[in-house]
């Protein structure tokens, strides 16, 4: 990795340089992990933390084997299975977000990922679904408020509702490791999942400084110095993108019209919860300039920073507070 004016570490955060931290990376969640601990940090913890966040992203692919893809199956099928503990807690969470987002924020829509072919790791061209496809789509949308728990089953009438967890799970499992990190008494470490970053402490003799991507062109927009524990998630519609028909469609899709949601290209969202921040990110993409301020609040996040097609940039004001000009 080189150092500059700072260490890039995803495609919508960045970690300027800081102090000594031991720095160690994977491949998972489709994209690059980043775990920086202090040097003393017990070597076995970060060994621990690398198995249960392998063991997320095994469980919660929608798109390769796993619970989740079992799961999937048993409702299209129209059958009851079981759950465990923790799917059912990471479905339950993200059914809380559905209902305060008034539904911009939507993991029963993996049906229409898949339609749109947003789930390849390889976004190739092709075609848009067709208007006749959509229209059966929002004639009944799946929702998690369709999906039945009860005793560690897990059933619905909907057979189009088909679990996919990006922008939720990446947020939980970020909430997983801090809580871990801080339970074997390590109160510093920040660990960067593909864009989804949380950092706890400092960077020894300054907090972490994380920068924000400027998503029409290199560089950053600002950066911002973490406090205690904190996520700072970024969602871009910018990021991932398939040329369909000849036309470039963002991979973020509103769940109320099954269509791209093309308005907003950015939404950096900070608060000390990773999974509501990464929920956040999304549903704020989604609701758009006119409604994103509307949905944070329903949400409970009063740090964001949005960025439009056109380059205008608007934050909250406890945000704009703490924003620092980029530098470089």
């Amino acid at each position: 990795m080189q150092r500059r004016e700072w260490l890039a570490l995803a495609a919508g955060v960045a970690l300027l340089p800081s102090a000594r931290a031991r720095h160690e990376r994977r491949q998972l969640f489709g994209s690059p992990v980043d775990l920086l601990l202090p040097p003393a940090a017990p070597a076995p913890l970060a060994a621990s933390l690398w198995r249960g966040l392998q063991a997320m992203n095994d469980g919660w692919n929608a798109w390769k084997p796993g619970e989740v893809t079992e799961l999937n199956g048993a409702l299209a099928a129209g059958r009851t299975a079981r759950v465990s503990p923790a799917l059912a807690g990471l479905i339950q969470g993200a059914a809380a977000m559905e209902r305060l987002s008034g539904g911009c924020f939507n993991a029963g829509i993996g049906g229409l990922v898949g339609q749109w072919g947003f789930h390849d790791d390889v976004m190739r061209p092709g075609r848009r679904p067709s208007h006749a496809e959509l229209a059966r789509w929002t004639a009944r949308p799946p929702s998690l408020a369709q999906l039945v728990l009860q005793r560690g089953q897990a059933r619905s009438d909907n057979p189009a509702l088909q679990l996919d967890f990006g922008g939720y799970a990446k947020g939980v499992a970020l909430d997983w490791a801090l809580d871990r990190l801080q339970l074997a008494g390590v109160n510093a470490g920040l660990l960067n999942l593909g864009g989804n970053l949380a950092a706890v402490g400092d960077a020894g003799a300054r907090p972490w400084r994380v920068g924000i991507r400027d998503p029409h062109g290199p560089g950053l927009v600002a950066q911002i110095d973490t406090v205690g524990r904190e996520a700072v998630v970024t969602s871009g519609s910018y990021e991932r993108f398939r040329l369909l028909d000849g036309q470039a469609f963002t991979h973020v899709l509103d769940p109320r019209t099954g269509a791209p949601a093309p308005q907003l290209v950015s939404v950096t969202v900070v608060h000390p919860s990773a999974a509501l921040a990464d929920a956040a990110a999304t549903a704020l993409l989604v609701a758009g300039p006119t409604a994103w301020a509307r949905v944070a609040a329903a949400l409970g996040v009063d740090q964001v920073l949005v960025i439009d097609r056109h380059g205008r940039r608007r934050a909250t004001p406890r945000l704009q507070a703490r924003l620092q000009a980029a530098r470089g």
